[in-house]
């Protein structure tokens, strides 16, 4: 199973080929991607659907239904309409892989294949940090040269020599559930001044990518990465502190900054009293530095690089060789890393983990700087445009849906009560329609009268009545909960 996809000028004619199947293959399913689930009654979409594909999917089991999803090796144990066959392998067809990825051979192998390797005679190598808190321009040490050469086994072995901080700073590349202790459920081997505030889910996000971008930073970078939307630093601390990594911030929220910056001062209280324990201890490489500041889809590189200088001097006397760097990349933050990236020439190199593609701005809006398509291949494609409802369904792991199918299709209940309750809401009080109600815990436990009112408990002006709640067309829809899952 292919776990990593590389473009190049030599298959870039392969990928946009791949694009124009994948385009024409959304746009004729279109009508299953722009629905709400909780719209299944008030929009009668199960009557959507072809009938002889209701009669098929009517009878699986909730494991078959979630192999039907996720397994392409499976096959129905009755004859199925060849255009829910059709489907569901061109589904799978156009799908970029999605199993997780469990070693790091082939990032390194890239970066190999690529030379992208660190220069060691060019002029910015004189650049590199001497563990001198705040040191920049000066001539690199053998050893200093020795911690710069990433691409080799020994990385992490060198790595390791530097500092107390930065024993544990390179994570073994496991299967995700191995690295977190089933003791405690904490990260295995982040210092607990790196685990501090952090979920298991994000100490493993983390720890994962200051590794690629220690990686990518060291190699191609200068050792230097723009940490943008950088949050509460939490990704920038292990990077800066844990991979020898000089880190920028750029946050758009004001308190994520303070926040920042009182969490750096912890850190920097910890390794007072690891001074007091170990003896000759180097000084602590550079922290990450945080500024304010809100990027435009259209900001001009230029602006970019004066807002990051300005923010670190010295920086410029280094050429303003950098990286661009994104956690969660919300919405259109993403492209907009892309488009700095693509236009400014002291921007080696951008990794980024994007979220929230209901947010990306369409071109269908009439904005000269559309998050999506940000391609002008794509944007000549006709069908390209995908609605707030196919790119919410994007950001759902369908990975775990078919978890919960696997697990009994019970508390999937919750769907098919949230669609009989908006049934309920659009007919009394259309204005609420798709409005956000309040979240349920074990809704799949309650009884429907139970979960509609907690559910609706913070709608304005909203007063459930026994009469709706217990109504024939109600006990009908609720009756219809395995269509619904």
């Amino acid at each position: 199973m292919v776990q990593s996809i590389g473009i190049t000028k030599d298959n870039v004619d392969t990928w946009k080929l791949f694009l124009k199947d994948s385009v024409k293959f959304v746009d004729m399913y279109r009508s299953l991607l722009d629905t709400y689930v909780l719209d299944f009654f008030t929009e009668d979409l199960w009557n959507h659907i072809k009938p002889g594909w209701r009669e098929a999917l009517i009878g699986l089991t909730p494991s078959q239904l979630a192999d039907f999803l996720c397994d392409n090796s499976q096959s129905p144990e009755k004859v199925w309409p060849l255009s829910l066959q059709a489907l569901r392998i061109s589904a799978f067809t156009y799908t970029l892989p999605r199993k997780s990825v469990t070693t790091d051979a082939s990032f390194k192998a890239y970066l190999k294949k690529h030379k992208i390797q660190q220069d060691l005679s060019s002029e910015y190598s004189s650049c590199t940090t001497n563990f001198k808190q705040g040191s920049f321009c000066s001539k690199a040490s053998n050893s200093d040269t020795t911690r710069q050469n990433v691409v080799n086994d020994n990385y992490e072995t060198n790595l390791s020599k530097n500092y107390p901080l930065q024993e544990t700073a390179v994570v073994s590349w496991e299967e995700a559930f191995s690295e977190l202790s089933p003791k405690t459920g904490q990260h295995k081997l982040l210092q607990h001044v790196f685990r501090r505030h952090l979920k298991p889910k994000k100490q493993h996000e983390v720890a994962r990518l200051a590794y690629i971008a220690g990686n990518v930073a060291r190699c191609a970078c200068s050792s230097t990465m723009v940490d943008v939307g950088s949050g509460q630093g939490h990704l920038s601390r292990f990077l800066a502190y844990g991979h020898d990594v000089r880190v920028l911030c750029l946050e758009a929220q004001g308190e994520f900054v303070r926040g920042a910056k009182k969490f750096d001062n912890q850190l920097k209280e910890t390794v007072e009293k690891m001074h007091r324990k170990y003896e000759n201890l180097p000084p602590l490489p550079p922290p990450p530095r945080h500024t304010h500041c809100h990027l435009e889809p259209n900001m001009d590189p230029e602006v970019f690089r004066e807002v990051v200088t300005s923010a670190w001097p010295e920086l410029e006397s280094c050429g303003f060789e950098h990286g661009l760097l994104g956690l969660h990349t919300c919405g259109d933050l993403g492209p907009t890393l892309l488009r700095i990236f693509a236009n400014s020439p002291a921007c080696h190199g951008v990794v980024s983990v994007g979220c929230c593609y209901m947010k990306l701005t369409v071109n269908d809006t009439g904005i000269a700087y559309p998050g999506y398509p940000m391609s002008k291949f794509v944007q000549s494609l006709k069908g390209n445009h995908l609605s707030y409802e196919a790119r919410e369904v994007a950001c759902h792991a369908i990975e775990m849906y078919s978890q919960r199918l696997h697990l009994g299709a019970d508390n999937l209940k919750v769907h098919c009560y949230r669609a009989a309750l908006e049934d309920i809401i659009v007919k009394h009080w259309p204005e609420h329609r798709h409005a956000g109600l309040r979240s349920v815990n074990h809704a799949h436990k309650m009884d429907f009268a139970e979960y509609a009112e907690a559910a609706v408990s913070r709608l304005k002006n909203v007063s459930l009545n026994k009469e709706d709640l217990n109504s024939e067309k109600t006990k009908e829809n609720l009756s219809r909960w395995m269509q619904v899952r």
